[in-house]
């Protein structure tokens, strides 16, 4: 019994990052099939960020995902961080697999106008949430300070008058 000789699978695994979620991309050779956790692209919620990910497919054309099968994990982060790093995937395992299976000149031309159209679908935003500090309520805002008699101090005021009796008296 011969055993037949399996070509080598032509694929590439590239992720995508917002805020906190990741979404990983396993793209191959196929019919164009984009699949996102299991599911087709128009099935991923929230509905008013669907165009959000329709961006990579508008801007190059359904003849250029044709040839590709792409799926895609996403874990973390919250509903609109997930489908910014699933359009961001989904741009740079195109970009990465025609550089590496097709040819540079497209691979290039593909770069050209995604960055054209927005710099964060293949370049990762680097802005993070920074850690809450002492002495406020945030990371940057302080608590607020009062000038005047704080409520935490107990002060006693007494003024006499010129007969030695007391004109004013307050205790806080």
């Amino acid at each position: 019994m011969v055993k037949a000789r399996k070509e080598p699978v032509n694929a590439v695994q590239v992720f995508g990052r917002k805020k906190t979620a990741t979404a990983v991309a396993y793209c191959k050779r196929g019919k164009g099939l984009l699949r996102v956790n299991g599911r087709p692209l128009d099935q991923i919620e929230p509905k008013v960020l669907q165009y959000k990910l329709q961006e990579p497919l508008l801007l190059l054309g359904k003849e250029k995902f044709a040839g590709v099968d792409i799926r895609i994990r996403v874990s973390g982060g919250g509903h609109v961080a997930q489908i910014y790093a699933i359009r961001q995937a989904i741009s740079k395992a195109l970009v990465s697999f025609y550089q590496k299976y097709v040819d540079e000149a497209s691979r290039k031309e593909l770069k050209d106008i995604l960055t054209q159209y927005d710099r964060t679908l293949l370049v990762a935003d680097p802005r993070r949430c920074e850690p809450k500090k002492f002495g406020g309520p945030g990371a940057r805002a302080r608590y607020q300070k009062s000038y005047r008699l704080s409520s935490r101090v107990r002060l006693r005021f007494l003024f006499y008058g010129s007969a030695g009796r007391i004109l004013w008296f307050a205790v806080r």
